[in-house]
Formats: C-alpha cells, structure tokens, sequence
C-alpha cells in the first residue's frame, strides 16, 4: 500500500471534542486544538486533557469500525471473485450474508461498543487560560 492510499494502518479521523465556556457557548474542537470564545473572550486548550484517556476513546473508535466494516469487506473479497466466475448465486449469498451480518450482529456490536465507550468517557474539566 502506498503512503497517501487509505488502508487499514491509516489514522483514526480525530474525535471532536465538545467544549462549553463558562458564558455558554458551545465549540467542537479536535483534540490539541485552541478555542477563543467570541462571546467572553476567554481561551480554552483542549491538549489540556490527558493525552491516553483521547487514545483510549480513539482505539475504541477504531475497533467498532474494523468490527463492523471488516467482516463484510472479507466475504466480499471471497465472494465477488466467485461470484464473476462461477455464477451470480455466489453474489446472492454475499448479499444474505451481508444483510444478516447488519441486521443481527451489528446493532450487538454497536450497543457493546457505546457502552464501553460511555464507561470510559467523563467528562473532562477544562479551565480557561
């Protein structure tokens, strides 16, 4: 795979961080990331908040998407080659399989997934500089 294609190894797309200032206000800031309020003026850095607790966030990201994106991805790279040279029944099958993989074990895997998530999320107290 070369550098700038998209594949597995690439970097999670950065989580937003929602941010409220004293005064109300509410900002979506990515992780690092400086925030001036317009309203009061005060600044709010979110590398404020530690650095394994947003990696912890982002590995838990990743893994929801490996488990639901992956195992489709898989039998479709089986099944699509079969499908073009042995018959189109292959490609029915991938459909059925695909379809009970995201009607049955996805929503486990999503509810799992919040779950874990929310239990190792808080809420992070930022003061203003």
């Amino acid at each position: 795979m070369s550098p700038g294609s998209p594949g597995y190894d690439r970097p999670v797309k950065k989580l937003p961080i929602t941010l409220q200032c004293d005064c109300g206000k509410l900002a979506g800031l990515a992780y690092g990331e400086r925030w001036t309020c317009p309203e009061c003026g005060k600044t709010w850095d979110t590398s404020r908040i530690p650095r394994e607790e947003y990696d912890r966030l982002l590995r838990s990201v990743k893994r929801y998407r490996m488990l639901t994106v992956g195992p489709p991805a898989a039998l479709a790279a089986v099944l699509v080659p079969l499908a073009i040279f042995d018959g189109l029944q292959w490609a029915f099958l991938l459909f059925l399989l695909v379809m009970a993989y995201g009607l049955l074990v996805v929503p486990h895997i999503r509810r799992k997934a919040t779950k874990n998530v929310l239990a190792n999320t808080r809420q992070w107290k930022l003061h203003p500089e």
